[in-house]
């Protein structure tokens, strides 16, 4: 499990896929106005409730959970017909933990 730091930077660089992670940073509280048959905690976010808090397409809102997927930044469970996505919190914290490493001055 790992992601390049030009791969991480990429990822984050669309302001749509950033708010994506954001939000799932805290799912309780962004999307508090939201109601999905299992608590957050148990399994993430229905993609459904992403796209409406998005107000985007289907399609358009599938693509960037794709990419966030397909870079690995984002778990997902199938429960049913509905996948529910949660943060790879390990590996965020790996790259910003290589990203810091990488740019850091010399002591």
């Amino acid at each position: 499990m790992s992601i390049s730091t030009e791969e991480f930077l990429k990822v984050i660089s669309n302001p749509t896929r950033k708010l994506v992670l954001e939000w799932l940073k805290n799912p309780s509280e962004s999307f508090q106005d939201y109601t999905q048959l299992y608590p957050y905690e148990q399994y993430g976010v229905c993609a459904s409730l992403i796209q409406q808090k998005l107000g985007l397409s289907q399609p358009a809102t599938s693509l960037s959970i794709k990419f966030l997927q397909d870079s690995q930044l984002l778990l997902a469970t199938k429960v049913g017909k509905w996948t529910y996505y949660r943060r790879n919190e390990d590996l965020i914290d790996l790259a910003l933990q290589n990203l810091y490493s990488e740019l850091k001055a010399e002591q």
